[in-house]
């Protein structure tokens, strides 16, 4: 049995942080309902296993990359959170996700606590953005 609000899929590029993230996130108490490593299989997985929130990494080495992935979730319709966790804090981009549907963003420099920060913020409906965005 899961605990409502903690069903969570992983779109991550760099397969060891993917990997990482779901071994950690599932060992912390949460469902992982799967990894994907582009925003073409990122999108199938959240329409298909329809998690609370979404962990997309913003720069994925894909077509259209996670702000395009964000963009057509949301355009969906699908009420899967998104929690965008990157590298970047160039502000324009940042606003560009927020603007295209994102719930949160999470600066990978903050680590696993504010990635856990930022994942039980949008859960409870919150928007989420790294302390250091200000």
């Amino acid at each position: 049995m899961t605990t409502p609000g903690r069903r969570v899929a992983i779109v991550e590029d760099h397969g060891a942080l993917r990997i990482f993230l779901r071994d950690t996130l599932a060992r912390l108490g949460w469902d992982v309902t799967g990894v994907a490593g582009t925003a073409e299989t990122g999108h199938a997985l959240v329409i298909e296993t329809e998690p609370d929130v979404a962990v997309v990494d913003l720069h994925l080495a894909s077509e259209g990359g996670g702000d395009a992935l964000i963009r057509r979730l949301a355009e969906s319709g699908s009420r899967t959170r998104l929690v965008v966790f990157t590298a970047t804090s160039d502000p324009t981009e940042l606003r560009g996700v927020l603007k295209a549907g994102a719930d949160g963003i999470v600066l990978k420099e903050g680590g696993l606590p504010e990635l856990l920060e930022g994942l039980d913020a949008v859960t409870r409906g919150e928007r989420y953005l790294s302390p250091s965005l200000g």
